[in-house]
């Protein structure tokens, strides 16, 4: 082959080398718009799907920054309303430790502002101290809850709920005498934090008395006695026995659960 022929031949593979190259490029380019459209095609689609609003802007905005759930706040209330009323009014030998100290008890804090917790921590020892000495034991269980108003950061629940209490006989330990029931309700506030609603306040809705943050620091835990909401450092003693015919205590209610006031 003559040295002509050998440089037509190269500049033909230059040729095909070049075009197969600009194929491919193309192809590629043509992938990736494809993926682009395809995008663009699911992300109208969830827009348009899931936004709200008349707008377009609305319903791109709605997607991105989506509004609250205002079943998830109500279910949420509920919950941390109800959670708070029974441990915050149940205590007893089983939670005290030989130090003294109730930690599961104290641990109700956790479901309260830093105003309340502070409240309440300051007379933590007066509960304490009633159970040591006369192995008083409450449990609380709430029979009636709803919501009377709510908004994006506050809440108020009623709750209705009964203690019932027992203390040892004095002659077996192991045996134990009860109070007579008391049924009580409760008008709780609650405040959104950082995405958790904690209890700000809490009322006795049938003593007459101020709320327990309007209170003095005296009242900040429930009486170990027969009273849900009266000052614990005022009688460590137990009172005396329901007998048979005792009645059910001050009765109250709250509407059912889920339902508004």
């Amino acid at each position: 082959m003559t040295a002509d022929g050998k440089a037509d031949d190269q500049k033909t593979e230059g040729t095909t080398g070049a075009a197969r190259a600009a194929r491919t490029r193309w192809a590629v380019l043509a992938a990736l718009v494809g993926l682009c459209v395809a995008g663009l095609t699911v992300s109208a689609l969830v827009v348009f799907g899931n936004g709200a609003g008349s707008s377009l802007g609305d319903r791109v905005s709605s997607v991105f920054d989506p509004p609250e759930d205002p079943t998830r706040d109500r279910e949420e209330v509920l919950a941390a309303a109800r959670t708070f009323v029974q441990r915050f009014n149940t205590y007893g030998p089983d939670q005290l430790e030989d130090s003294g100290q109730m930690p599961e008890y104290r641990a109700v804090g956790e479901l309260m502002t830093a105003k309340f917790r502070a409240a309440f921590e300051e007379n933590l020892a007066i509960a304490e101290k009633a159970v040591a000495e006369t192995g008083i034991d409450r449990a609380a269980t709430v029979y009636g809850i709803g919501i009377s108003a709510i908004d994006s950061d506050s809440a108020t629940v009623l709750v209705g709920a009964e203690v019932r209490s027992s203390y040892p006989s004095g002659e077996d330990d192991e045996e134990r005498v009860d109070f007579e029931p008391q049924r009580f309700r409760y008008e709780v506030t609650l405040v959104k934090i950082s995405g958790s609603w904690v209890v700000d306040d809490l009322d006795d809705v049938d003593d007459g008395l101020p709320s327990f943050a309007s209170s003095t620091s005296q009242d900040a835990v429930p009486d170990p006695g027969q009273s849900p909401s009266g000052a614990p450092g005022q009688d460590v003693t137990p009172d005396a026995p329901a007998t048979e015919e005792s009645g059910a205590g001050q009765s109250g209610g709250a509407d059912e659960e889920g339902g508004e006031q």
